[in-house]
């Protein structure tokens, strides 16, 4: 009986010493975390974004949509907010605004303020941004009933925002990286030109899966971020329902599993990677397929040992004056006779350019962001669909123990492809810009200027 009662207190004391190091730990990081959710499905039906031959609004709610945040306060008590939002994206007068507001409410300069898109092609069309898309324009009352959604929209993110900086409470952030391999390069090349989408079982991918797991001073998880280089286009242009795609899954079943948390999704540089797709009928299917397996491999890094994020925190935010390589006057003149309704809009937009500037815009202001934890970790936000190229690209040059890319972050103005891809040509180098209005393809060296400036601002930060 004596060697229980010894065996009971040393595993009281155990437990003890457990807690007080979990407390000690945390305490010691000085770091705080706050988490919110928000939900944003529309009220009315709306055009769903994505694709250009949807014309009528969406047939039905399959999943809600949501608006989720953390909330980071370093130990010298600044303050940073990460957004995640299940959409197709947004343009940066629209995110401009919201940091316009957060920083007149909460005091968080623009570097401290990242508003990233999950991308889904099964969420509303945004009223700023992809101004092109579509074959048959939106109607007036179509128009306006989108507009009082993103109206709303824009005005909860900013309580989403407020809400994850009042839960603030210290805690301990970890970082573990995992593997999923749903995501397929989707440029399929004949020597060497692209001649479609499909799967390159040869091109380049990203399937890393790095998780950001936050716990309270007890050890209790609260939260985590999660991110993923893949297209959100398990449902083809035929489905006509409001759904967040496998990175609205990945959210839900991580939440469902894991009790009062919020997952916020973060979409790496997958412009050019597609996740297995099939018909209409088994899309649906294939969507809580991929967002499963991503809540597996996020459950069973949680059970494993990650390395705590304790560096200090530096932000910085800048611009990357993207050049254009655009058509003359006379290929947009002889394009006004194109087949599709878009190239002949497109060609109209320019040609006004032209009457009212004497030339097309030369280049683009590309958002950058980073955030950077000493030599830990470093966060880079990317606006825009960038290719996988440049997370590749990136976590090689980058001397950090761990790089994470976010692509779709503060401004979706178009495609980013690489100096590789100008060579092949297709929908990411060429076509894709029609959609997104803009003047034409990027210039020769375009990749290299973005990763400069890039490079810039981690040392910025730092």
């Amino acid at each position: 009986m004596f060697v229980n009662v010894l065996k009971t207190l040393s595993l009281l004391l155990l437990c003890v010493c457990c807690v007080s190091l979990r407390s000690v730990d945390a305490a010691e990081s000085g770091y705080a975390y706050g988490f919110a959710k928000t939900e944003i499905t529309p009220e009315v039906p709306l055009r769903l974004s994505g694709y250009g031959n949807r014309d009528t609004v969406y047939e039905r709610v399959d999943e809600p949509l949501y608006v989720r945040a953390i909330a980071i306060q370093s130990p010298e008590k600044k303050v940073c907010a990460l957004v995640s939002l299940d959409s197709i994206g947004f343009a940066g007068t629209f995110t401009d605004r919201i940091a316009g507001k957060v920083k007149q409410k909460y005091g968080l300069s623009r570097d401290q303020l990242v508003i990233c898109s999950t991308h889904s092609h099964t969420a509303p069309h945004p009223m700023e941004g992809l101004s092109n898309i579509f074959s048959t324009p939106m109607t007036e009352a179509q128009s306006e009933a989108s507009q009082n959604y993103w109206n709303s929209v824009e005005q909860r993110i900013v309580q989403t925002v407020g809400k994850a900086i009042k839960d603030l409470q210290p805690g301990t952030m970890t970082l573990a990286t995992g593997k999923v391999g749903f995501a397929q390069n989707r440029r399929v090349l004949k020597n060497g030109k692209w001649t479609g989408f499909g799967v390159n079982p040869d091109g380049p991918v990203d399937h890393s899966l790095p998780v950001l797991k936050v716990t309270d001073a007890n050890g209790k998880l609260r939260g985590l971020v999660f991110n993923y280089a893949c297209h959100c286009t398990t449902f083809g242009s035929d489905y006509n329902c409001l759904n967040g795609d496998w990175a609205g899954y990945a959210s839900k079943y991580i939440e469902e599993q894991h009790g009062d948390i919020v997952a916020v999704c973060t979409i790496g540089c997958g412009a050019d990677q597609n996740p297995i797709r099939g018909k209409k009928d088994v899309a649906k299917d294939l969507a809580i397929g991929h967002g499963r397996t991503i809540a597996l491999e996020v459950a069973r890094l949680l059970k494993e040992s990650a390395q705590p994020v304790t560096a200090p925190l530096g932000t910085a935010y800048g611009k990357a004056n993207l050049p254009f390589d655009p058509p003359t006057k006379e290929e947009l003149q002889t394009a006004l006779e194109h087949q599709r309704p878009q190239v002949r809009q497109h060609a109209a937009n320019m040609l006004k350019y032209f009457e009212k500037d004497g030339k097309l815009p030369t280049s683009y202001p590309a958002p950058v962001q980073v955030w950077k934890f000493g030599n830990q970790l470093t966060m880079i936000f990317l606006g825009g669909e960038v290719v996988v190229d440049y997370a590749l690209r990136l976590k090689r040059e980058l001397k950090s123990d761990a790089v994470w890319v976010t692509a779709y972050a503060n401004d979706v103005f178009g495609y980013v492809a690489s100096e590789r891809m100008r060579d092949e040509g297709g929908y990411e180098v060429d076509f894709s810009m029609i959609y997104y209005n803009q003047p034409g393809r990027w210039a020769h060296g375009t990749e290299d200027l973005l990763i400069k400036r890039i490079h810039e601002l981690v040392k910025q930060a730092h």
